[in-house]
């Protein structure tokens, strides 16, 4: 019915007001702005356009650390009832499946926004706190593979020694 009537939305929403995403931030402070544009796409199915734009803070994965990772997400949405039809769609589209005619307005801009967070954030080499050049010096200097593989334990001694057991027992 939106997609029909052409309606559009736009707005900001508290960050701490998106259950989904608050944990995977390191705070909840600070918030999204939004728009939302219902219509028709080139083949006449009920699309929604939607752009997010906020500044998230997440914990680096190096350093574990906070950092600030702007977001500026832009979508295009195709209303499906199902996932066969969501299977046909073009790879340029996303599919929004819709049960009983209802959208949730904050889901597409929460849903927008845990998309954005990369997998593995991390701050740029400079802006972190662990020095990758120390580190590594330190893995040259200690390296963690024995100098003489003879002399070195086997790992699996312990499991030929109870199979050797085990085997006696029989």
């Amino acid at each position: 019915r939106l997609c029909a009537l052409g309606k559009v939305y736009e707005g900001v929403i508290p960050l701490a007001e998106l259950p989904r995403l608050a944990p995977l931030l390191t705070s909840t402070e600070g918030e999204a702005a939004f728009a939302l544009a219902f219509g028709k796409d080139g083949e006449r199915r009920p699309a929604v356009d939607v752009k997010v734009s906020a500044q998230l803070a997440i914990q680096c994965q190096r350093c574990l650390g906070e950092m600030r990772v702007n977001v500026d997400a832009d979508s295009r949405l195709v209303v499906v009832s199902g996932p066969d039809e969501a299977e046909r769609l073009p790879d340029d589209v996303d599919p929004l499946l819709v049960e009983d005619a209802r959208v949730a307005l904050r889901s597409l801009v929460e849903d927008e926004l845990i998309l954005a967070i990369p997998a593995a954030p991390m701050h740029s080499a400079e802006e972190c706190k662990v020095d990758l050049r120390k580190f590594n010096e330190a893995e040259e200097a200690d390296p963690a593979e024995p100098e003489n593989r003879e002399t070195a334990e086997n790992p699996f001694a312990a499991l030929a020694a109870l199979k050797r057991d085990q085997d006696k027992r029989d």
